[in-house]
């Protein structure tokens, strides 16, 4: 490595410390000049989780219409985010979705490849997310 003479400036996002760090000048430790610490301006919402699902099989496009709907009219303000790829029933290509709060968009993708598993993947972010109600939803709109 080359050295560089002078004053250096080292911003990390963890303290060096956490990743058993030092920075060393002819194999001494530096020590810093100064230091400091920023903390964020916001604060974690605990009742912020995610919901993941992963299933096989094919979703009945109606059923999983209707479900997407009810869900966001009565938890959409809470659903920060959501996105997945479907196997939606009667369509040879993936079905990728993505959506913030109430606004929602789905599109035909690629084409399944030959031998793909055709698995439904999806992730909802968001304020008091029921796992259980979240899982039996989906899983009512497969065929």
């Amino acid at each position: 490595m080359t050295e560089v003479e002078g004053c250096h400036a080292l911003f990390t996002q963890h303290h060096p410390d956490e990743f058993g760090m030092t920075v060393t000048r002819d194999g001494e430790t530096v020590v810093p000049i100064a230091t400091e610490a920023y903390t964020p301006s916001h604060t974690h919402d605990n009742a912020v989780t995610s919901v993941g699902i992963v299933e096989d099989g094919a979703l009945d496009p109606q059923r999983l219409n209707d479900w997407m709907g009810d869900l966001l009219r009565a938890k959409g303000v809470d659903i920060f985010r959501m996105k997945g790829v479907l196997n939606v029933q009667g369509s040879p290509n993936r079905v990728v979705f993505q959506g913030v709060h109430m606004l929602f968009d789905a599109q035909a993708d690629r084409p399944w490849k030959s031998g793909e598993p055709r698995r439904n993947q999806l992730v909802f972010i968001g304020r008091d997310l029921d796992r259980t109600d979240l899982v039996e939803g989906f899983r009512s709109c497969l065929r």
